[in-house]
């Protein structure tokens, strides 16, 4: 085989079918010539005589032979290397090294990756010891630009991709810094070779840990690294403030000193050179320090778990450089471009974010001087102006005291309405989203009677602006429907109520656009689920109205999909599907279908939806959601449409990788509390997937954690005669229940066992629920079920949460309940259970429904310990 003509045909041929063939052969040559594959592969990409695409392809397929994302496929590609005898893997590395050196920048580029794919391997294995030797020398001042600048790249590879806490990779950190910092260095005459070794330092920080603790090689980075700021590139001078905001998120213990010394004056200059990257990436330095002493204070405030410990001082460098920092950032805001799209970062909206995150970290400090600019601003014939004001004043609203804030919330609303009203698009876009952060954050800034009339004037209007602006006047009215008509389901009126009529039209004729532009039909879509989800009962008839339009443009869409014709057709068509059934499902928890035609015409539109998807669809999901619903309004009268629905539910039930399972299993819940004891024919199909399920390892946290908790929903829907499973759903409960977590496991393991035992409280409320006529069979298990409650009291993040202590309360006066003959007496006296009980009761964070629980308990547990 001629590998570089099929390398060429396969990268340059002209013919599809010419293409298609070259690149066979090498798929074919790959999986069954390894070892002789690469080698070709090897000698083309060392060749200086092969075309630079030719070369390029060559390296970049050995690469892909060696790196996947995919574990295992990485573990077999591994093990294929390793296999591979030492004469051959050592002729590919010399070559990757050798064409490093090569003076075409795109070759080397192709070379930089291989070696760092083959690094990935070996480092970890304490093999290749002379790479490091190799690179560092490579970068020393006599070499050649191009070669420096290669082998400084291959290192940001390494660095890139490799373990930080392998032994082995860590064992380089001497050469990787010597490597980084030589080419750096202010002396290196190349902006090329010191932007790229910035890039390597920023991808090489997890690695030098050690080298960075100690003061006087931490001095000489930071040197490096200062320096490049003042460098005559604006490439480099954008990677070295990334540079420094790194360092500042990894490091943040260690800056105080490089603050008062140099971070300060250079940042905030930064902030104000002429380039976009350079401010952009200045700017995204004081955004870092935001952010991180936000969650050092959030640390120190025990949002986290309480048993970590927090060793983090916060410096307060944002408040003690406010001066200086807050003044640039706001003048940042007028920098705005003039077509700009919304998805290409520019400095206005790196300063607009990190002043958020400015007013997050320092509160009120940031109100006197924002409020000062937008004032001089707001009203400025200059349009960048009168937008960066209206921004200023949204991007503050998070942090700062509420109390101010709503004043001065009265007094801006008024110039910011009339806004609503501006000849450019930014700004009214801006004001649109400036009230949804008022309605979200502040919403006791809002006079109902003499703001909320003029608001929601202003919205409807914006329903029929550009798709930018009804995009966030729908998020308004979300944030207002949310924060103001809460009660809606519970109460006779609302302060939103008034306007239902004229917001559902607007809402109505919105939505009826044929693109989704900016997500506007989307948001009209959400707007009206909310409207509908906290509706009134002054609003329901209005609610009824919109639920037939609702049901009409559903089912025409059935029709549309005989008419599809390509990709972006489907797309199109499946979004508006998803809105219009998230819309549905709100109004069917709400409205309740009162008659059977309307039920059998849900579901037969329901049902058609499932038969006709496409697939790979991303609708069933959002069907599986609306039936549900469906299910919890017509309760056991939802039998009628099992056996037409089950196959569906089983099928999606089997699938654990697919995104629907989750769904589907909270639907089997749904349908339990619906359907009581008459779910009890498909019990044995719905547990034998559930435990299959949970003895999979491949299964997805989230769908395990769903199973568990519809264990309880089955046993209290189907009673005692959920005993024939009782054993085995004990014994899974109790295996689950013994998960702990380590010192050192991370976050998403906490979480998932909170959650874990969270699913294991709900089952174990179901399932004493459903057995309590039968207390003897439950009996044995009792102690089981104590000896989780005392393990999870003693969580403290865990009993800080509502729903948990009302489980736990419920829990213990529920088995008293049962057992009135002195069988769990002794359960009674431990003191754990007093306290929680008295904790449950004592906590004025926790509702009075909650309070009345726990007294209860108390009854319960007193009538015990007097048996």
């Amino acid at each position: 085989m001629d590998i570089a003509a099929v390398l060429e045909s396969a990268l340059l041929s002209p013919d599809p079918k010419t293409r298609q063939n070259a690149e066979a052969q090498l798929e074919l040559a790959a999986k069954e010539h390894f070892v002789p594959y690469l080698g070709m592969l090897t000698t083309v990409l060392g060749n200086e005589s092969v075309k630079t695409e030719v070369r390029i392809l060559a390296g970049i397929a050995i690469k892909n032979q060696l790196v996947s994302k995919d574990v295992k496929t990485k573990l077999a590609q591994t093990e294929r290397w390793e296999a591979i005898e030492s004469p051959s893997k050592a002729q590919i590395k010399q070559t990757a090294l050798q064409t490093l050196l090569s003076p075409d920048d795109r070759v080397a580029n192709a070379a930089a990756q291989l070696v760092a794919a083959i690094a990935d391997i070996e480092l970890p294995r304490n093999q290749w010891p002379d790479l490091m030797v190799v690179l560092v020398d490579n970068t020393k001042e006599n070499q050649p630009i191009n070669v420096k600048r290669s082998s400084l790249l291959a290192i940001g590879y390494i660095c890139e991709t490799a373990d930080p806490t392998n032994s082995g990779v860590v064992a380089q950190a001497n050469g990787i810094l010597t490597a980084i910092v030589q080419g750096a260095r202010s002396a290196e005459p190349s902006i090329v070779v010191r932007q790229t070794a910035i890039n390597a330092l920023v991808n090489s920080l997890e690695f030098i840990r050690d080298n960075f603790e100690r003061e006087g090689e931490r001095n000489y980075i930071m040197q490096v690294v200062c320096e490049a700021t003042q460098a005559p590139d604006e490439k480099l001078q954008a990677s070295a403030f990334g540079a420094l905001a790194r360092i500042m998120s990894m490091y943040y213990s260690y800056m105080r000193l490089y603050m008062e010394k140099a971070l300060y004056g250079l940042t905030v200059e930064g902030m104000k050179n002429p380039s976009n990257d350079v401010s952009c990436m200045a700017v995204e330095f004081w955004s870092t320090v935001s952010e991180e002493e936000i969650e050092i204070t959030l640390q120190q405030s025990d949002v986290y778990d309480e048993e970590e410990v927090v060793d983090r001082e916060n410096f307060e460098f944002a408040k003690f450089a406010i001066n200086e920092v807050l003044p640039t950032l706001l003048d940042l805001l007028t920098r705005q471009e003039e077509d700009s799209d919304d998805d290409e970062w520019n400095v206005s909206m790196a300063a607009a974010a990190c002043l958020q995150l400015f007013a997050e970290n320092t509160g009120s400090a940031v109100v006197n001087l924002t409020l000062q600019f937008v004032e001089v601003n707001i009203q400025q014939a200059d349009w960048r102006r009168r937008e960066a004001a209206v921004m200023a004043f949204g991007s503050i609203l998070d942090g700062p005291d509420h109390g101010t804030l709503a004043h001065v919330i009265g007094q801006a609303l008024p110039p910011m309405l009339s806004l609503m009203n501006d000849p450019v698009l930014q700004v009214k876009d801006t004001v649109a989203w400036c009230l949804g952060r008022i309605a979200d954050l502040v919403i006791e800034g809002i006079n109902t009677e003499t703001h909320l009339p003029e608001i929601m004037k202003a919205l409807i209007i914006g329903f029929q602006d550009h798709p930018k602006v009804l995009t966030n006047c729908c998020w308004t009215l979300i944030n207002l429907t949310e924060q103001l008509g809460q009660e809606g389901p519970y109460s006779q009126t609302t302060p939103v109520s008034p306007y239902y009529d004229a917001l559902l039209q607007g809402l109505i004729q919105a939505s009826t656009r044929t693109d989704n532009e900016n997500s506007s039909r989307t948001s009209t879509y959400e707007a009206l689920g909310v409207l509908a989800s906290c509706s009134a009962a002054d609003t329901l008839p209005l609610i009824t109205n919109v639920s037939a339009v609702i049901v009409q443009r559903l089912e025409s869409t059935l029709t549309m999909q005989a008419q599809l014709v390509g990709m972006d057709d489907r797309s199109n068509l499946e979004e508006l599907q998803i809105s219009l059934l998230s819309v549905l499902t709100n109004i069917i928890r709400r409205v309740s279908p009162n008659d059977r035609n309307t039920s059998d015409r849900l579901m037969t539109l329901l049902l058609s939806l499932l038969q006709q998807k496409l697939p790979n669809s991303l609708i069933e999901e959002d069907i599986f959601i609306a039936i549900g619903s469906v299910a919890g309004a017509v309760q056991e009268n939802f039998n009628v449409y099992l056996e037409a629905f089950i196959p569906y539910l089983m099928k999606a039930l089997e699938d654990p990788d697919s995104p629907t399972c989750n769904t589907a299993v909270g639907l089997v819940a749904d349908l339990a509390v619906a359907l009581g004891a008459q779910i009890e024919p498909y019990c044995d199909m719905f547990m034998n997937i559930f435990l299959s399920n949970l003895q999979n390892a491949s299964v997805r946290r989230d769908v395990k954690v769903s199973i568990l908790s519809c264990f309880g929903d089955i046993a209290a829907a189907i009673g005692p005669n959920f005993e024939k499973y009782l054993a085995i759903v004990m014994q899974v409960l109790v295996q689950a229940s013994s998960l702990r977590k380590e010192a050192d496991s991370p976050y998403d393991i906490v979480d998932y066992i909170h959650q874990l035992r969270e699913a294991i409280l709900d089952a174990y409320a179901g399932i004493v629920q459903g057995m309590r006529e039968k207390p003897d069979v439950l009996l044995p298990y009792i102690q089981s079920i104590f000896g989780f409650l005392s393990v999870v009291h003693t969580n403290q993040s865990m009993i800080r949460s509502e729903s948990v202590v009302r489980s736990i309360v419920g829990l213990i006066g529920d088995i008293a309940d049962i057992y009135k003959q002195g069988e769990v007496k002794n359960f009674y006296r431990d003191e754990w259970l007093t306290d929680l009980i008295r904790k449950a009761r004592a906590d004025r964070s926790f509702s009075a429904s909650l309070k009345e629980t726990a007294k209860w308990a108390r009854e319960q547990q007193k009538m015990q310990l007097a048996l």
